[in-house]
């Protein structure tokens, strides 16, 4: 069986989650054996993507998995979704002399990015269409659509739900949200959850650790952690409003932004007079955000609005203790008093409680902390979600034989 995977973002070009879900779940997926009514064999996957800086049109990852790339004209940021839209027409081009090649009997598009793409393909070819729904437009703005543009947005990802075979969303809390907004049944979403790549998030070597733990607590502070797009709905202002009572309390704590355009939050923390342990790391890599999960005393995530939140999961399997708020997907991976703390959304004394209950308790904080580890290992491997994700491959398929297009 071969699949057309079409996603906007690949690395290196990365903006959030989706692209990074794409990146790790494409290369274990492509391989998996897949039995149907007529064959047993392995799966292809063919991801079709954009770049922006040069590089390959064309990378074998490996046996089962090969990156298509197009040109994409820079977005007009005065007319984001129709530029997008139409730069679509380029992905359905290229798809179409992959086809000449080879048929493809499912496509599976991620986000509203891409659907037009799918859509279109769709009825040319007269094959299933499947999408990954990671986040709404009116999920992103607590249930308003503020614009024109979120408007088009919010179209879209309804017409995706509407002509998808399937719908695939990380969390049960996503699967109510397609059925509150867009009507769409609960037969027809599949809740996969994300996966992570545990091996990478916990090689972290020693000396390295020494050295974070070095720079950023040389007189043994207690530091708190960070980690998002800093937008909005990560809730980062209402953490920083947290601090001065945080600081009241345990004044030797240190809390780490790590996050493009953090110190936009700056003049926030000077005005709370707290800047001064608040440290804006900006972007950092993969590797020392691993890494500073392993030398924390705790990573929060305090987001107003999260789908998922695989940023606790990857904190959660290496090793940190996790306080997270109590919304969305989060709610789902993070059980409060279990294998993390949550927080009430927007509330800074919230955060206050959670850091209190995990500083003057380390002998709980212990247990919840292995409980997370163990929990990610059995749960949220890649190797997991591939099987879960080509089973469904498998079963739409055989569907679509059985029925007149």
């Amino acid at each position: 069986m071969r699949i057309l995977l079409t996603s906007w973002e690949y690395p290196p070009y990365v903006v959030g989650g989706m692209g990074k879900h794409v990146a790790e779940l494409a290369p274990v997926l492509g391989g998996q054996i897949i039995d149907d009514l007529h064959s047993s064999g392995p799966l292809y996957v063919d991801v079709l993507t954009t770049r922006y800086s040069g590089g390959a049109q064309e990378e074998q990852v490996n046996e089962f998995l090969t990156v298509y790339r197009v040109d994409a004209p820079p977005i007009d940021p005065v007319d984001h979704y129709n530029s997008v839209v139409e730069s679509n027409q380029t992905l359905v081009d290229r798809a179409e002399k992959l086809a000449q090649r080879h048929p493809y009997e499912l496509i599976h598009a991620h986000d509203w990015l891409v659907a037009k793409a799918g859509i279109t393909l769709k009825h040319r070819w007269k094959t299933p269409f499947v999408t990954t729904i990671h986040a709404t437009e009116r999920g992103r703005h607590q249930g308003h659509i503020p614009s024109e543009t979120s408007h088009q947005i919010d179209r879209m990802e309804w017409q995706s739900c509407y002509e998808a075979w399937n719908i695939i969303t990380c969390s049960q809390f996503m699967r109510n949200e397609l059925q509150n907004y867009f009507g769409v049944p609960d037969s027809k979403t599949i809740v996969i959850p994300n996966g992570i790549d545990i091996e990478a998030i916990t090689r972290c070597p020693s000396e390295q650790r020494a050295f974070l733990r070095h720079r950023y607590a040389p007189n043994g502070e207690r530091l708190l952690l960070f980690v998002g797009r800093v937008v909005h709905e990560k809730g980062l202002h209402v953490l920083i409003r947290a601090m001065p009572r945080i600081l009241a309390e345990y004044p030797n704590t240190r809390l780490l932004v790590a996050g493009k355009n953090g110190e936009k939050y700056w003049p926030l923390a000077y005005e709370l007079g707290v800047e001064k342990s608040v440290d804006f790391l900006g972007f950092i890599s993969d590797d020392e955000r691993d890494c500073l999960y392993t030398i924390v005393d705790a990573a929060i995530f305090p987001s107003l609005y999260e789908p998922f939140g695989i940023v606790a999961l990857e904190a959660m399997a290496a090793g940190a203790n996790v306080v997270a708020s109590s919304v969305g997907g989060l709610a789902e991976v993070v059980r409060h008093l279990e294998n993390g703390l949550t927080i009430l959304p927007n509330d800074p004394m919230s955060i206050v409680w959670a850091v209190n209950k995990l500083f003057s308790d380390p002998a709980a904080a212990e247990v919840r902390q292995q409980r997370a580890i163990a929990e990610v290992k059995e749960s949220y491997s890649w190797r997991h979600i591939a099987q879960r994700t080509a089973d469904l491959y498998r079963t739409i398929v055989n569907e679509r034989r059985k029925v007149d297009w």
